[in-house]
């Protein structure tokens, strides 16, 4: 029986061994650290299957019971999260526990497929940009589809901006946005420009759905690499926040707006993500546009505990102390 148990500790002390030979060699491979590496092995196991069918109407099903999710409880420990309200829209307002340094202000705009409601995970991508800055970060609970359309859910966004712009002047607001978030960032600053409204200081876009038509040419190939989105579940997505509105339009789909005159953007694309092609043809467009590719990395991994989601965090946080470091000036 020892020798029975001897024999077995050294199979599974050689199995861990050529498990770790393994990981370290793809890392090396492909330069990405060994929690990226984990990562991604995960999301294609626990990822749901949005080929199955029906998976968009029970995904939706399932997130309206559930509701917007709270930070966690380890998040609160070191920042202040209070549920509140600017006129008729239900924000969350998050700031550090000590409070905020300055009167720089954040909208964020969660992503979701415009159809989910913001979830739990996406909070550490918030978290970590006001570890860095110190700021206050607001986040609207805008309506989504199907029980909404584009047009409501813009109206919203736009109306916490405004309020945010009387209250600290619009070269104090950066505009953030990840996936369906990062789309329905640039098309309010599209929008912003076209009604003569004051623009934001910049405007930081992760893993940005700019199409919702998904026409990338390069979509299919790239679908082959990303472990969690699928074409055919995010068009249907489109086509309910799109409504009557051709998928094509500028207001459900800013890519094929116009680019002019615009915030100070950078865009974060993955080389696992489907939706790396929308940042790619937005930099066609834009020769303004500060494009980060990373070339092994999924979708919205900025939030994800890695050196590649620090280093992803660290660049957007100089980003918008480059464009917005007056927010921490002396008021005159």
């Amino acid at each position: 029986m020892a020798k029975r148990g001897t024999i077995i500790g050294s199979a599974a002390v050689l199995a861990t061994g050529a498990l770790a030979a393994a990981i370290g060699l793809s890392t090396r491979r492909g330069g990405i650290s060994v929690s990226a590496f984990l990562l991604n092995a995960l999301a294609s196991r626990l990822a749901p299957d949005q080929n199955r069918p029906g998976a968009l109407e029970q995904g939706i099903e399932q997130n309206r019971k559930a509701g917007p999710a709270f930070p966690s409880p380890r998040l609160r420990k070191r920042i202040r999260v209070s549920d509140e309200s600017i006129g008729p829209d239900r924000v969350f307002r998050l700031e550090p526990q000590v409070g905020a340094a300055c009167r720089l202000r954040l909208l964020y705009l969660h992503g979701g497929a415009y159809v989910h409601e913001v979830q739990a995970v996406q909070w550490n991508l918030a978290a970590g940009l006001l570890d860095r800055l110190g700021a206050v970060l607001v986040a609207p609970i805008y309506p989504l589809a199907p029980e909404n359309s584009w047009k409501e859910g813009l109206a919203a966004v736009e109306r916490v901006y405004s309020s945010l712009a009387s209250e600290v002047g619009a070269e104090n607001v950066v505009v953030l946005g990840d996936s369906a978030g990062g789309g329905l960032a640039l098309a309010l600053a599209q929008h912003l420009r076209d009604a003569g409204h004051s623009m934001p200081a910049a405007l930081v876009l992760f893993s940005p759905w700019l199409d919702v038509s998904m026409s990338g040419a390069d979509q299919p190939q790239l679908e082959k690499r990303d472990p969690v989105l699928r074409i055919n579940y995010l068009r249907q997505a489109g086509s309910l926040w799109a409504r009557d509105t051709p998928l094509d339009d500028p207001r459900v789909s800013p890519l094929f707006g116009d680019h002019r005159d615009l915030p100070p953007t950078i865009a974060f694309s993955g080389g696992r993500d489907v939706l790396a092609s929308d940042c790619f043809r937005l930099a066609q467009q834009d020769p303004l546009l500060v494009h980060r590719h990373f070339p092994e990395m999924i979708h919205v991994w900025a939030g994800a505990p890695m050196p590649e989601g620090k280093r992803a965090l660290d660049e957007a946080a100089a980003f918008i102390w480059q464009h917005a470091a007056s927010a921490c000036e002396p008021s005159t």
